[in-house]
């Protein structure tokens, strides 16, 4: 049955208009304030989303040292004509070098009449383009009489875009074979073909094949992904992450940057178990510091403190780990005559690097000690006392908390230049925190925002509404650069075949790419940036009103994030205790995960995110208490309890032990858009049952755990400028640059009063779109696409029309 339900949550529901619907915007050329900090735009790159191996590092042969697997060879098949045989062995002897641990051993019986084949498909296809020519090296070693080819071919293997034949007498050494292939078609989904007609054994290692990269550099990057990062112009590039940094359930799972440089063949690749791949560094330490060369932007190198998920080196015995550093910076910044630089230029590169940043653990600051944050502030202390002991002027970041806090601290009376913050919310939340850094204390550490993107409510591939928050955001970080230095979006990239963590500002297929809203405004709010803050007086702006009420029909149920839980229903009663008759319907129970009973209890044994179980009935009632009790079974969080359900897009929920188990909270979703209402610190132990209580009067959340309220809080009412406006000088040109983001889903006009400075031309950028919610697509790229316009302008002003959800940036001269 179809009821219409009345709800209004976290999320910008209602425009209204000022009296006066013409926005005026005055700016203040004739007192500049604040510098706009040189480095305050740079990139983060994390492999994540197969963002090096299958996306920027462009080679094209996957598992090409056949070490995905202990048993099986993934992505790598065999095809023999009739009369012909080849069979498949990995193995561990007699192998390449000490960084190898497998090869794989083909034992053939063919002739040129009846062929056998090994096939690779690449990373979901690999992208044949006519007349593109393709470099080709392997290592082989064996007992084999006969000819081989190297093929470029259609995936059926019916149509051949590229041959080679290969002299390669194959004897009982290693020996390294190269080839060029140029294709003479165009296919996406080409696949790699070693061909043989002759008979015997050949052991096979590091086969790689590589397009013309960019900037034609050795090993390096594939050009449309790498142009669109070289587009954006950045300050720094951030590496090489991110968790990627730390690793999962073992150090050898960690970056160890010495094993990631030098010839591919003497670089063991190590399992990205946070992102559920194996890397094969082919992307490493040189190349991560030559893309930031290539890139004019500094390099900011992040270094593991001993900490990894799941485990840690004792804070007593981390020296290894300052070694490991140590002996990373010298190989980046030691002169030639030094160790590690004269191995730098031994791999092709005399001249330092220069890293001038350094960032001390990612993520390793957290309430939990045991969420990779042992004994952090001692860590820290321990590497920065060696770093600056020889490195006086490196720049030192230091993590502060990155999940669930809005307003992390650094709580130690250690010293540090830069705090790194985190924030992935909705688009909601970055409009609000406009003024985020406008108290921050100028006496203290400047800021880093290292990674912040629209995490929530940014509908498939990423919205230009999710743009439009996180450009209201990067507007107040602007304002505000004297404090806030430097900001990095995350993550970079996705390839659309293995998309881990969305939304990403860069997806691509084998042979397409294109950028999200997210990532043109990365492009141009980096390319248009002054040199000192101007004064913005803003009159009759629009308003939004965002409104948060219970519904008038909603359910209650039962959920979990990443954990398996028992739980056991106890009902739901008035807000007095008066039990609350059931109004059974035939709705859906359960929405996500997997679900069991075992007599009163109710168990979730999935380890998958938001998963969902509700109450049969629906609540009509102001006001209702729910009481559960839950036990978690095992998993890294707590347990989720449901309330104000309405649909799958719009509800609340008590989240108990989430964060990683280091917070509590009230959270709301709306239209998909989840936002905190409150939080605290706290955790679920596993094995120990829970009595939990949750009331709702109207906007009022009250909760208990084992008796004890945890929360007494209220599902606020907001009131937000729809249109948003700053302004920079740009003292090397004499251009005013102003900013103006339109939230709202109203059409506006501006009127730019502009004090100091006489104007003489106008230029404007504009991203925009028919509504909020449209997205830019791999088969519609350009959807939302910057587009540049002449104003017509005043001698003190200009008068500009603004569309609604748009972003406007305004160059005057």
């Amino acid at each position: 049955m179809n009821k219409k339900r009345h709800f209004l949550l976290s999320a910008v529901l209602a425009t209204t208009l000022a009296a006066n619907a013409q926005v005026t915007i005055n700016v203040d050329a004739s007192n500049p304030g604040v510098k706009v900090s040189p480095n305050l735009y740079g990139i983060f790159f994390e492999d994540i989303n197969h963002a090096a191996d299958g996306g920027l590092y462009a080679e094209l042969i996957s598992n090409r040292s056949f070490e995905d697997d202990d048993k099986n060879i993934p992505t790598w098949k065999t095809s023999a004509q009739e009369g012909a045989k080849i069979q498949t062995q990995l193995i561990n002897k007699g192998l390449l070098n000490k960084a190898q641990g497998k090869a794989l051993q083909l034992t053939i019986a063919a002739k040129p009449a009846a062929t056998a084949s090994l096939i690779n498909e690449g990373f979901w296809g690999i992208n044949a383009v006519q007349g593109r020519t393709y470099k080709l090296s392997f290592w082989a070693k064996g007992s084999y009489k006969g000819g081989l080819k190297a093929r470029l071919t259609n995936a059926k293997g019916d149509k051949v875009y590229a041959e080679t034949s290969l002299n390669a007498k194959v004897g009982k050494k290693w020996t390294k074979y190269t080839a060029e292939l140029t294709a003479n078609a165009n296919d996406a989904k080409a696949q790699f073909e070693l061909v043989a007609d002759g008979k015997g054994t050949i052991v096979l290692d590091v086969i790689s094949l590589f397009p013309p990269t960019f900037k034609n550099r050795e090993n390096g990057l594939r050009p449309d992904l790498a142009q669109l990062l070289y587009n954006i112009h950045p300050k720094f590039v951030r590496f090489p992450g991110g968790c990627y940094v730390e690793g999962q359930e073992s150090p050898e799972n960690a970056f160890h940057w010495e094993k990631t440089i030098g010839p591919i063949e003497e670089r063991p690749g190590h399992k990205n178990v946070n992102w559920r791949y194996r890397t094969s560094d082919g992307m490493g330490f040189d190349e991560y510091l030559q893309l930031a060369e290539d890139l004019n932007a500094k390099p900011l190198y992040v270094v593991n403190v001993g900490l990894w998920h799941g485990g840690m080196t004792p804070v007593d015995s981390i020296q290894p780990w300052i070694d490991e550093c140590m002996n990373a910076l010298e190989y980046a910044n030691g002169p030639v005559t030094s160790k590690y630089g004269a191995l730098r230029a031994k791999n092709g590169h005399p001249e330092p690097y220069n890293i001038e940043y350094l960032e001390i653990g990612n993520e390793n600051n957290q309430p939990d000690p045991a969420a990779q944050s042992d004994h952090y502030y001692e860590r820290f202390k321990k590497f920065k006392d060696a770093v600056l002991a020889k490195y006086p002027k490196m720049h030192l970041i230091g993590n502060v908390v990155a999940w669930g806090d809005d307003n992390p601290k650094w709580e130690s009376n250690e010293s540090v230049e830069l705090l790194d913050e985190h924030y992935y919310r909705n688009p909601a939340w970055f409009a609000e925190n406009f003024n985020k850094y406008d108290n921050y204390n100028r006496k203290g550490s400047e800021i880093y925002v290292g990674e912040y993107a629209v995490t929530q409510g940014f509908g498939n591939m990423g919205s230009l509404d999710a743009a439009l928050g996180e450009a209201v955001y990067m507007m107040g970080i602007e304002n505000n650069s004297d404090i806030v230095t430097m900001a990095s979006y995350a993550p970079i990239f996705a390839n659309l075949n293995n998309r881990m963590w969305a939304p990403d500002m860069i997806q691509y297929t084998s042979d397409k790419v294109f950028g999200t809203p997210s990532y043109y405004v990365q492009n141009v709010m980096a390319n248009n940036i002054g040199t000192r803050v101007l004064k913005v007086n803003q009159e009759n702006p629009y308003k939004y009103e965002q409104t948060q009420v219970k519904p008038a029909i909603c359910r209650v149920g039962m959920g979990t994030w990443g954990t398996q839980v028992s739980f056991e229903d106890k009902g739901y009663s008035d807000e007095n205790g008066k039990a609350l008759p059931m109004t059974l319907q035939e709705l859906p129970t359960d929405i996500h995960g997997q679900w069991k009973t075992e007599g009163s209890l109710i168990k979730q044994t999935s380890n998958e995110e938001s998963c969902i179980r509700l109450n049969p009935g629906e609540i009509t009632s102001n006001g209702y208490i729910y009481k559960v009790r839950a036990k978690k079974d095992a998993g890294n969080e707590g347990f989720l309890i449901i309330f104000n359900y309405v649909d799958k897009n719009n509800y609340c929920w008590l989240n108990l032990g989430g964060w990683n188990n280091t917070q509590h909270g009230v959270e709301s979703i709306v239209n998909g858009a989840k936002s905190q209402v409150a939080t605290c610190p706290g955790k679920i132990e596993t094995g120990k049952w829970y009595d939990i209580e949750l009331k709702v009067v109207g906007d009022s959340i009250f909760a208990k755990l084992d008796g004890k309220e945890i929360f007494a809080t209220k599902l606020k009412a907001n009131t937000l400028p729809g249109i948003f406006s700053t302004a920079t000088l740009d003292e090397k040109t004499g251009e005013v640059i102003l900013k103006i983001a339109n939230t709202s889903t109203e059409h506006t006009t501006a009127k730019i009063n502009l004090q100091g400075k006489e104007i003489k031309a106008g230029k404007l950028i504009r991203l925009s779109a028919k509504n909020g919610l449209e997205e830019n697509t791999i088969d519609n790229p350009t959807n939302i696409y910057p587009v540049e316009n002449y104003v017509t302008t005043e001698k003190n002003g200009a008068t500009v029309e603004i569309p609604a959800s748009s972003l406007n940036i305004i160059r005057l001269k």
